[in-house]
């Protein structure tokens, strides 16, 4: 999927490893990482994993709906579809920005 960012200021702390690890600390910092990697890998929303490690899940009552990957308090990423039709299925969804990464988001 094609990842994009919500924020200049998200983008840059994404991008950067070292902003990563001083805002989060080594261990979340590293699974941050390793989800983007993910995100980024996964040719469609529908591709990424709902069972542990990864954790693909919606956040509830959303008009554009939001999803997390990652658990709270060990790495987490918060994103949203680019371009949402309602009703789109999740291997429709090609391309997502990131809203917020952290501990817990």
């Amino acid at each position: 999927m094609q990842v994009g960012f919500e924020s200049p200021s998200v983008g840059d702390l994404c991008n950067s490893g070292r902003k990563l690890v001083q805002t989060l600390g080594n261990d979340a910092a590293a699974k941050v990482k390793a989800l983007l990697f993910v995100l980024d890998a996964a040719p469609t929303l529908a591709d990424i994993s709902k069972s542990p490690p990864i954790l693909r899940d919606q956040v509830p009552a959303r008009q554009t709906p939001q999803f997390t990957v990652g658990r709270a308090g060990s790495g987490q990423v918060l994103f949203q579809p680019d371009g949402y039709v309602e009703g789109q299925k999740l291997n429709d969804i090609e391309s997502v920005n990131v809203i917020s990464v952290g501990g817990s988001v």
